[in-house]
């Protein structure tokens, strides 16, 4: 018994130890399958990671050859431009040398006539004076002849009296003779003298013409208020001496109406914008329509009388004079043809839609009660969805509203598949991108700095944003900062500033921060520098070695000022001097290497 009792412990403990193995067997392969099933899922993640960032690298590229295309396109156009605008400076130039050479040969023609009218004085003087000499002398012989009349009557008795009559008798024809050639002369210098003096005031007019011509032309791009107020007192001045010149010539009021109205209405404009000059008012689009409209008539107008002074002769003044026809007639019927057009627009001087002393409503006004009116937040959201098209970002919410420097602004956010974050600052009033920031990683170097800075240019120009050009740049690691400012002119305005963060991994723009911009860009008259580019460059340190400068306006604690900016290298460093261009004196010296 005790055997049998063995034998089957025995077998009892051989058959649990085969389903122990057989157990821990089974485990064995369904580790082996999970780790298995970890490593395709990690090998799957691997590659769908590589997958994206291939996908955003070839969107990066694509972005930049679109870029350069655009720049190209841009290249071309300003080259055309540019050729445009030699053309017309050369047709200007050409037209120029033809006004000079025609200018010329009515200077000529004016010294020419002028020393006629000399010799025609000094022949006139000499013909009076022959005349005198002759009554003196006839005066003379009158005497003697009565002298020998009384002695001949005292000595003769037969024909005294007839030799006395025969002399009297020819003594009075001599006389009378003498007072119709003295009277004839007088006669042809009268009419010397009208001719004379149209021919002068016809000049006169065509010279002060050219003069307002010349004013009108600069007024109409003049942007300084300064030189405003130089050109319109000058054109107010000319356009006087115009109304006099017309007085004078011999035209009835019928006949110039228009073309008096014309000159007439050139002073008041005149006037009236100096008021709002002098007021510290600015002229608007609409005094630059009515310059131009004046320099558009006046220019026909001159034209038109360079032509009649070209070709002006006695006979068509003559004409005129006596019966009103001929070819000054024709010239004062073009005259008032040209300038009826221009009184014809002329606004009733009740008419106060845009006059000196008027303004119009500001935005502030147009809402009622002088609060902005805000966006909705979901208004900010969509406009976000807008700005970041091309971010792997689907869905914005906003989180909350913060103020820059005075202004609301909504705080929005979004996240990637990745889950990093995308956070943006929209202005709450007029829906603008202030600030945003892209939290992705950056550690790869895949774009150079040319085309990290054709990326931040196309996505400013997406924005709106125009007439920005990247004066520094900073690199930290694989990331790009670039600082672009407003340019107009020739002039740059710090003031006016736009960051750009480009991450050249993946060749997309990762930050920005356009409150500065925002909150400082408006509409400037360019200003005039008092001192030369020269005189300024003389005031710096005798050491520094200058490679290149340009007109900015910097801020200051006494406000906006207009600086020379010089690049400069001292002992191997780089700085930026910023010399005052009115006064010369330094305003900021920056080295270089502290910019970032």
């Amino acid at each position: 018994m005790k055997e049998n009792e063995k034998k089957t412990e025995v077998g009892i403990n051989v058959s649990s130890g085969a389903e122990k193995v057989e157990s821990i067997s089974q485990e064995q392969k369904r580790t082996k399958k999970g780790e298995k099933d970890v490593k395709q899922k990690k090998t799957v993640k691997k590659e769908t990671l590589i997958k994206r960032e291939e996908a955003e690298t070839a969107a990066a590229k694509a972005r930049v050859e679109k870029a350069l295309k655009k720049r190209e396109e841009k290249e071309r156009k300003a080259a055309e431009k540019k050729a445009k605008i030699e053309k017309r400076a050369a047709e200007k130039k050409a037209l120029a040398e033809k006004r000079a050479a025609q200018k010329k040969a009515l200077i000529e023609k004016r010294k020419a006539e002028k020393e006629e009218r000399i010799r025609n004085r000094a022949h006139e003087k000499a013909q009076r004076k022959q005349n005198k000499n002759r009554a003196k002398a006839h005066k003379e012989q009158q005497k003697q002849a009565r002298k020998q009349h009384r002695e001949n009557r005292s000595s003769q008795k037969g024909y005294g009296g007839w030799i006395a009559a025969v002399v009297s008798l020819g003594v009075v024809t001599l006389a009378l003779g003498t007072t119709v050639a003295v009277g004839a002369m007088d006669m042809m210098a009268t009419k010397n003298g009208v001719m004379a003096a149209h021919r002068a005031t016809t000049y006169e007019l065509v010279g002060v013409m050219e003069h307002v011509d010349d004013d009108l032309d600069r007024a109409r791009i003049s942007a300084s208020p300064m030189q405003q107020q130089r050109i319109l007192t000058d054109l107010l001045v000319q356009a006087r001496i115009a109304e006099l010149d017309l007085e004078k010539l011999p035209i009835s009021m019928e006949k110039d109406v228009n073309f008096t109205a014309f000159i007439n209405r050139m002073g008041n404009e005149c006037e009236r914008m100096l008021s709002k000059l002098h007021r510290g008012e600015s002229l608007n689009k609409k005094d630059e329509k009515v310059l131009q409209d004046l320099y558009k008539t006046n220019h026909e107008v001159r034209m038109a009388l360079d032509e009649y002074a070209m070709t002006m002769c006695d006979k068509d003044i003559m004409q005129y004079v006596k019966k009103g026809e001929g070819k000054l007639a024709e010239v004062i019927d073009g005259l008032e043809g040209i300038t009826l057009p221009e009184n014809r627009n002329v606004k009733p001087k009740n008419d106060k839609s845009d006059g000196a002393g008027t303004s119009s409503k500001d935005k502030s006004q147009e809402n009622g009660g002088g609060f902005e009116a805000k966006i909705q937040p979901s208004k900010a959201e969509e406009l976000a969805l807008v700005y970041f098209a091309e971010y792997p970002v689907k869905e914005y919410r906003c989180v909350g509203e913060s103020m820059l420097k005075g202004k609301p602004a909504y705080n929005v956010q979004g996240f990637d598949d990745d889950g990093t974050m995308l956070f943006a600052e929209i202005d709450a009033v007029s829906g603008e991108l202030i600030t945003f920031n892209y939290y992705k990683e950056c550690n790869e170097d895949n774009f150079d700095l040319r085309n990290a800075r054709l990326i931040a240019e196309e996505f400013l120009e997406k924005l709106g944003y125009e007439g920005l050009e990247a004066v520094r740049v900073s690199e930290n690691g694989t990331d790009s900062d670039f600082m672009f400012v407003y340019e107009n002119d020739g002039v740059v305005y710090y003031p006016d500033t736009v960051k750009v963060k480009v991450c050249r991994t993946r060749g997309m723009v990762t930050g920005m921060d356009a409150t500065a911009f925002i909150q400082n860009h408006r509409k400037r008259q360019t200003p005039v520098a008092n001192i030369s580019l020269e005189k300024a460059q003389s005031n710096l340190h005798d050491g520094l070695e200058v490679e290149h400068t340009r007109a900015a306006v910097i801020k200051t604690a006494r406000g906006e000022k207009l600086a020379y900016e010089f690049y400069c290298l001292y002992n191997e460093e780089k700085y930026l001097v910023y010399i005052d261009a009115q006064t010369g004196e330094e305003l900021s010296i920056v080295n270089i290497k502290n910019l970032g």
